[in-house]
């Protein structure tokens, strides 16, 4: 009875002890060294927002930043973050920032933001998006339903007409097509192939204007600030390709970055992250490449217990509509985390 009533009462217990002025002592147990965050779009308020789970407002990443620094956390790249699991004495708690696929607005939106903070960052680069020879799927999918009023989609019962004359409709479209182009990534098929060519579409068009070109990423890779990371050449799901196509696509995104920058590559984010995407083989994998990271995206906190896990280190992520003082503080002290210490922390 007392597990039921404290699982669910943990941010009830945070909230409290916050309010005492005590939530700082409980800080190395509730969440251990500090954590990883995962961003992808930063996006102008108001921009409608297909996925909440990948966008961020400008405003609300300038806020989720402020709250850090009032709480006294600091804020330390990916590289100091390998120095400080090496070390065996406690630093202060500390935040690092992520952002995944090499999006445009990073470098336009997202950065001015670090800067004022003076905050650095990790962008996680899937190369095929820059060369422009890998379409960002789900970024050309909600701009073709942003484009039309509907659309054509041939599915197995046959030819089917989606309305889009509303934005729920559009929203509800992208949700459905969003599940069936993932099970094509996952199954190594042209996603939602049958789409594109009915409805006259370029996917590679559509989604042109999300990503960084080789010039930009190079501005952005110069900045002090900033780190880059690998994300693969195609952003597949790496656990259905076979050993030596996975390998591949890890190695050969560093070397292209490394070749293309001039800079180091350091790190490395596993595409879409979760426990169906990558595992030990490709945790394997990119310790043998030598990169000093891997991360991944199981949610948890840092806690000393990653220092043996560096290839699959946990992030968390904010949405559109979540950056309250409340949230910040939350995902800082774990209060989305098992009460249990055997559960709070994830490993693999």
């Amino acid at each position: 009875m007392l597990r039921k009533w404290l699982e669910p009462g943990l941010g009830g217990v945070i909230r409290v002890l916050d309010s005492c002025g005590l939530l700082d002592y409980a800080q190395p147990w509730l969440s251990g060294m500090g954590l990883i965050l995962m961003f992808h779009r930063v996006v102008a308020p108001g921009t409608p927002v297909f996925d909440p789970d990948l966008a961020i407002y400008s405003d609300g990443l300038d806020q989720v930043l402020g709250h850090i620094r009032r709480r006294g956390w600091e804020m330390i790249s990916l590289s100091q973050l390998h120095t400080r699991l090496a070390a065996e004495s406690h630093s202060n708690p500390f935040v690092c920032f992520t952002f995944d696929d090499g999006y445009a607005d990073t470098l336009t939106a997202a950065l001015p933001v670090f800067r004022r903070y003076q905050a650095p960052l990790c962008v996680n680069v899937t190369v095929g998006y820059i060369d422009r020879t890998t379409p960002g799927w789900w970024d050309a999918l909600g701009e073709l339903l942003l484009q039309r009023r509907e659309l054509e989609f041939p599915g197995s019962g046959g030819v089917e007409r989606l309305d889009l004359g509303t934005w729920e409709q559009k929203v509800a479209a992208y949700r459905r097509l969003g599940r069936i182009l993932y099970e094509d990534v996952a199954g190594g098929r042209r996603p939602l192939a049958g789409l594109w060519s009915r409805n006259g579409a370029d996917p590679q068009a559509l989604a042109d204007r999300f990503f960084l070109s080789w010039k930009e990423l190079q501005a952005l890779a110069c900045d002090p600030l900033v780190e880059i990371g690998a994300h693969t050449i195609t952003h597949p799901s790496l656990k259905d390709l076979s050993e030596n196509e996975a390998g591949d696509e890890i190695e050969r995104s560093r070397r292209v970055l490394e070749e293309r920058l001039r800079v180091e590559v350091p790190h490395f984010a596993y595409p879409f992250g979760g426990r169906i995407s990558c595992g030990p083989r490709e945790f394997r994998l990119v310790t043998e490449l030598k990169f000093k990271t891997g991360v991944t995206t199981r949610p948890c906190n840092i806690f000393p217990a990653h220092r043996t896990r560096l290839a699959s280190l946990p992030r968390k992520s904010f949405y559109v509509y979540d950056v309250s003082q409340a949230a910040v503080r939350a995902r800082l002290y774990g209060a989305d985390l098992s009460f249990r210490p055997g559960r709070r922390v994830v490993l693999d």
